[in-house]
């Protein structure tokens, strides 16, 4: 097994799991020219110094790190004529800072980096959103050497046909993204965008809350989603996926460490909300604790309301069935509605307790929240506070 460990540059992060199979740390400064993945807003502020200084530490216990230049949206700056020479000068400096490889999703960056490193590995981040094999070969082709998944980490017949073929594929197994969520692709560009400079980063992405609003209108769709239990990793294994990616770069060192430890020890005994990310059910409650300006507003007063239950969400992951996952594999979920099928539905109803209590008695909210009146006061709020716990 290898672990691929979200970094949020504290050394101690690197000490506590030195006892792990973490192969690999990832991470980045919050804002560069092609951005980065996540909202610089939750991530830690780290200098060039720093960022020597921690990756010296990933080394000096035989670890490597790659930084995350995986944004989905490059906001048409790769056609400004200077671009591939300032993106170039970049790859030169976090080579230079100890940089081991790179994970990036748009095909044009990672052509470039292996043009002029050929050396350096790259994987293939999520934000690409791979679900074909075709897909996956344009990439291979381009220089890359690992696929990382997210939205397709259920579709084994993707995964058996990715292994045929000899892909080294990594597996993202602590998100919560609905399956099939439609709001993913605006999710990830507003993400992109928002890292790179002078552009503005929402104090909350609204896809975000669009996502969780799901979740509270039914709290079941969570136990439908693409997150994958520590106890389930040897469905993968025997298909020969043997890497795992856990992700939380804007999370304390604590978190990490028990997330990285639940998986390293393929099982984890109480609340498996604990280990997974949860940023639709989580940021909100954040978001409005932090803009007491909008209490009075009767929109957000109203996605207050739903959303305040499910700060006391809770998945008992003692009572998932046996052989949940490998159920899980045997469906072809990619071309099955959940309502359809129910397995996950039928789960939920074991596993879920919101402020202690049964599913049954929880009573999910009335209407979607409405965006045309949302937008405008996520633009000109505070910034949430970053999620550490």
């Amino acid at each position: 097994m290898e672990i691929v460990l979200a970094s949020n540059f504290d050394d101690a992060l690197v000490r506590e799991t030195s006892d792990l199979p973490v192969s690999t740390f990832f991470g980045n400064f919050p804002i560069g020219l092609t951005g980065g993945g996540r909202p610089p807003r939750i991530l830690p502020a780290v200098d060039p110094a720093r960022f020597r200084a921690h990756v010296a530490q990933v080394h000096a216990t035989g670890r490597r790190f790659y930084a995350t230049v995986n944004s989905s949206d490059l906001g048409l700056h790769e056609y400004e004529p200077d671009f591939e020479r300032r993106f170039l000068r970049s790859v030169d400096e976090w080579l230079d800072l100890g940089v081991d490889g790179f994970v990036i999703a748009v095909p044009l960056l990672i052509e470039l980096v292996h043009r002029a490193h050929p050396e350096v590995p790259i994987s293939v981040s999520t934000f690409a959103r791979i679900r074909t094999v075709t897909q996956a070969e344009y990439f291979v082709r381009l220089g890359a050497r690992t696929i990382v998944l997210e939205e397709a980490n259920r579709d084994f017949a993707l995964l058996r046909a990715l292994r045929r073929r000899g892909a080294e594929v990594e597996i993202l197994v602590n998100q919560t993204c609905l399956q099939g969520c439609p709001y993913r692709g605006h999710h990830l560009n507003t993400s992109s965008l928002a890292s790179q400079p002078g552009e503005s980063c929402p104090a909350i992405e609204y896809p975000i809350l669009q996502c969780g609003w799901e979740m509270a209108r039914d709290p079941r769709r969570i136990v439908s989603g693409i997150f994958v239990r520590p106890e389930d990793l040897a469905v993968y294994e025997e298909i020969g996926i043997d890497r795992f990616k856990v992700s939380g770069r804007n999370k304390s060192t604590a978190w990490l460490v028990r997330a990285a430890r639940a998986y390293a020890g393929r099982s984890y005994a109480g609340n498996l909300a604990d280990i997974l990310s949860f940023v639709q059910l989580r940021a909100p409650g954040r978001f409005f604790e932090g803009a007491p300006e909008l209490a009075a507003d009767p929109e957000t007063m109203a996605l207050r309301r739903g959303f305040a239950p499910l700060g006391d969400l809770a998945i008992d992951n003692s009572k998932f069935p046996a052989g949940f996952f490998r159920r899980i594999a045997a469906t072809d979920c990619e071309h099955t509605s959940c309502e359809e099928c129910g397995y996950c539905l039928s789960v939920a109803r074991k596993v879920l307790t919101v402020g202690g209590r049964p599913l049954e008695e929880y009573t999910p909210p009335v209407g979607p929240p409405n965006p045309a009146a949302l937008l405008s006061r996520i633009a000109s709020s505070p910034p949430a506070p970053s999620d550490r716990s």
